[in-house]
């Protein structure tokens, strides 16, 4: 059977982790473990370059090691005869396996320690299937993921989703649009839409699909986790198997860090897997300005294979389009009559009310935080806050329940910037949290730029340095 490094392109995933074997010379050999072995053509592979400085020596000696690489799918060892050729510290291949570092990193809280430090290249001489040993396991981690190997990019999937997309009428409706047809047309069932918060450096959620919480207004900073990365590269992250289980954990031991320490307690939790064995995430770019981030994720290792990513990465490019040209026909099909302030409607009623509301709600918010506590839980902050305060406290002391996008906009006291100030962003951020937190505090379109605010509850409204 003739192998090819192209037909073991499953071994390079770092769902399993490889070997490298060296030699000194004076004939001592030396093995260590690796984080990954990049695929870089046909006859090469590229080994990352971190920790073993005994094998970096043994190498400078006798440029001849042994690599081996195990199969996923069926837990077959293959040997690779390799010769060293070259390292790498900058370009393409460099930067994309130091990515997969960083993503280590800043999960552990080592980002910009734990680093790569160079993408050594190696010839590949031969392949050979490695012999098996007593005991070990005759198939690999999961075979389910094999059932899912097939076309998930056809021409029909790729249509029906088009079809969703094109039907939304609202940046509201297309991010559920985007999400439900990933879901529906391509099995990719737990997914999120982050866009830039008004904070530079930081993604806001704004959509998310197949967990049990919405996730709206959790926030994430660039260089955290798969969506920061992404976002601070500029570039897709995929993530396998025994990589992101090693991620998990370590988010997991940061997260207690972080309670711990007391950083939770004015934060939105991320939404996400329990146990999430594959993540891939892709930035939405125009022209080179990013409108947001896709990240998609799987229980099941080796769920996104490398022409998933690329088919994510081509299709984010249509995605980022479509939001971005949302965003612009929202801001300008606003009504240009549209009053700065629309007529009062003191005492009149919500249109429909929860079967049961709370009797009473009780929002402060905190200035100097420029955050909404709603009955002493965290609600919202920054912008958002900004724009619930002022709506609650014009109903309160006028009676107004209707507003219009055009008036916020106008209202200097929001600091809006004069352009691409994300609005819509922002209000879809604000009904989303409170559709999760607070149902009898609702925010309902009433048309194109023109919404109102409905409450099924009294409120008490109080401010706080």
């Amino acid at each position: 059977m003739n192998v090819t490094l192209e037909s073991l392109a499953t071994c390079f995933q770092g769902i399993l982790p490889a070997q490298l074997f060296t030699c000194s010379a004076d004939g001592i050999p030396n093995a260590a473990y690796l984080s990954h072995v990049e695929y870089v053509d046909d006859s090469h592979v590229a080994l990352s370059f971190q920790f073993f400085n005994k094998s970096r020596r043994n190498v400078a000696h006798n440029p001849r090691a042994l690599v081996m690489v195990p199969d996923p799918d069926t837990g077959q060892g293959w040997l690779l005869r390799v010769r060293f050729v070259r390292s790498e510290t900058e370009g393409p291949l460099f930067e994309q396996m130091a990515l997969r570092i960083e993503a280590i990193a800043s999960y552990c809280g080592l980002k910009g320690i734990f680093k790569l430090r160079a993408a050594d290249v190696y010839e590949v001489l031969s392949i050979e299937r490695a012999p098996e040993e007593a005991g070990a396991p005759s198939k690999g981690i999961d075979q389910d993921a094999a059932a899912l190997m097939g076309a998930v990019f056809t021409t029909k999937a790729l249509q029906d989703l088009a079809i969703q997309i094109n039907h939304a009428d609202t940046l509201d409706a297309l991010v559920d649009a985007i999400l439900r047809g990933l879901d529906e047309s391509l099995g990719f069932k737990h997914s999120a839409i982050l866009v830039p918060a008004e904070e530079p450096g930081v993604l806001v959620t704004i959509a998310t699909r197949g967990y049990p919480e919405n996730g709206a207004g959790a926030e994430v900073r660039f260089g955290e986790g798969i969506a920061g990365l992404v976002a601070e590269a500029r570039k897709p992250i995929r993530i396998s198997g025994l990589m992101r289980g090693m991620l998990y954990a370590f988010a997991m031991h940061k997260d207690a860090a972080d309670r711990s320490a007391g950083l939770q307690r004015r934060r939105i939790p991320m939404p996400g897997l329990a146990n999430p064995e594959s993540q891939l995430g892709v930035p939405l770019l125009v022209r080179g300005e990013l409108v947001g981030v896709l990240t998609l994720e799987s229980d099941m290792p080796y769920r996104f294979h490398a022409e998933d990513k690329a088919s994510i990465e081509l299709l984010g490019s249509y995605l980022a389009i479509a939001i971005q040209n949302m965003q612009l026909q929202e801001r300008t099909a606003e009504p240009a009559d549209a009053p700065a302030h629309a007529p009062a409607r003191r005492g009149v009623r919500a249109a429909s009310r929860p079967a049961e509301p709370a009797a009473r709600r009780d929002i402060v918010y905190y200035a100097a935080d420029e955050c909404i506590l709603l009955d002493g839980e965290y609600l919202i902050r920054s912008l958002p806050a900004k724009i619930l305060w002022r709506l609650l406290t014009e109903r309160e002391t006028t009676g107004r329940q209707e507003f219009t996008n055009r008036e916020l906009r106008l209202d200097k006291s929001l600091n809006l910037p004069d352009w691409k100030d994300n609005l819509e962003s922002r209000l879809l951020l604000l009904r989303r949290r409170l559709q999760q937190k607070s149902p009898d505090i609702r925010l309902v379109p009433r048309a194109r730029g023109r919404f109102a605010l409905e409450l099924g509850c009294e409120v008490s409204l109080s401010v706080r340095p």
